[in-house]
């Protein structure tokens, strides 16, 4: 059985899905609240596999309560119900850890189905183990598998893309791993283009309804990239983003997650409930900055609402693309704007960088005894699961001879 707790300030609105939910076999309401404080007091005791969470109640609302459960009990996720359907809601539904957004009125069979949706997809993560039950730490992943690596960027322009490519065939190169690269930018995505894939299926074939989403279904439409990487494309076209909801996200790369030993994504340099789903879902976070004053406010902007989300530091590496000899700002000026260590700064190569993204292959392939390539290699081993938590990666530049780089641990 389901063990469904309601969260509702309406005592008719609560009975009504209760016996709405009475005539599921596998659903069971094992108790109610009429607001977020009770709700979280009811969900401690009763440990429910859902928690459905009204958004406007008195006193402690759905979106702080579901703050607190995310953090006091991520084994119970919850289903936001809310009249309010505009996108501002649906991202601090997100931003709160909510797992899906119900829009009011909405009908029994969408009700139904996004309660075993999520039941669903939390089992296979493991979340109703005993060990999860127990409680885990903010920011410690619970699901089993692979690595989830989201790249990220505040601005355009920044090389996120190019970061994101050479570190997943670094990670392929440096061990010798199943490594699987999604680009989530699902309007303007990249990485088709720059990694000179001619492939017939992207994205959206696995969120229009026409086939399960399974392994053997994202298996056929992932394409096969240089070193035996695998890749997810992004849409063809700006306007089939939106088919890709926050839910498709996370089962997705919870698929992944278990097939890959790696699995880097490339996002979008605006937030959108894709990006907000792949942060909430891994385990290191990349974040590409550039050597200008908007990209280190943008930098700055980003890591506060990495923050915000609850995001430990330690799983969070800021890398800093673009740098030379004559850069006004330098590693120790970045971290005091920043209040954050750069672990990597690339070095200025752009026609290193431009080559290798005409010939439709990563850095790391074309020019493997490069700086960057070095760089990113040591980037790519610093994920791995028995890395040194304190092996920062930095550049040196050398007075001596401004085009030399070497790393430091």
């Amino acid at each position: 059985m389901i063990r469904v707790v309601v969260v509702d300030d309406i005592p008719s609105t609560r009975e009504n899905l209760k016996k709405l939910l009475s005539f599921e076999e596998d659903i069971e309401v094992v108790g109610t609240a009429g607001d977020g404080r009770e709700g979280i007091d009811v969900s401690r005791q009763l440990q429910p596999h859902v928690v459905l969470m009204d958004v406007n109640m008195p006193g402690m609302d759905g979106i702080s309560a579901t703050e607190a459960l995310a953090v006091e009990l991520p084994q119970c996720p919850v289903v936001i119900m809310s009249v309010q359907g505009e996108r501002d809601y649906l991202r601090r539904a997100m931003q709160s850890g909510a797992r899906e957004f119900l829009i009011k009125p909405f009908t029994g069979d969408e009700l139904v189905a996004s309660i075993r949706r999520v039941y669903e997809l939390e089992e296979k993560k493991g979340s109703y183990s005993p060990k999860a039950a127990a409680g885990a730490a903010v920011g410690e992943p619970v699901n089993p598998g692979g690595q989830v690596c989201v790249v990220l960027s505040g601005k355009g322009g920044c090389g996120k893309t190019f970061v994101a490519i050479n570190l997943a065939a670094a990670l392929r190169v440096e061990t010798s791993t199943r490594v699987c690269l999604v680009d989530l930018d699902l309007q303007f995505g990249d990485v088709g283009v720059m990694m000179n894939l001619d492939h017939a299926k992207t994205i959206t074939e696995l969120v229009d309804g026409q086939g399960s989403m399974d392994w053997e279904f994202i298996d056929d439409v992932l394409a096969d990239g240089p070193l035996g990487l695998r890749v997810l494309l992004g849409p063809f076209s700006p306007e089939y983003g939106d088919l890709v909801r926050a839910d498709h996200v996370r089962a997705i790369v919870d698929i992944l997650r278990r097939e890959f030993d790696y699995v880097v994504v490339d996002t979008a340099s605006q937030l959108s409930e894709a990006t907000l789903e792949a942060i909430d879902a891994a385990d290191r976070v990349i974040v590409v900055g550039a050597l200008t004053i908007p990209a280190i406010k943008d930098t700055r902007l980003m890591l506060k609402m990495l923050e915000s989300l609850k995001v430990n530091r330690d799983r969070i590496s800021v890398v800093v693309n673009g740098h030379d000899a004559h850069a006004v700002y330098d590693a120790p000026s970045i971290e005091r704007n920043l209040k954050f260590p750069v672990r990597v700064q690339l070095p200025s190569e752009p026609r290193l960088v431009g080559g290798s993204i005409h010939r439709g292959s990563p850095l790391v392939v074309t020019h493997p005894e490069s700086d960057i390539a070095e760089l990113l290699r040591g980037l790519a081993n610093s994920l791995k699961p028995d890395a040194a938590a304190s092996g920062e990666i930095k550049v040196e530049v050398k007075a001596a001879s401004p085009r030399r780089f070497s790393l430091r641990r």
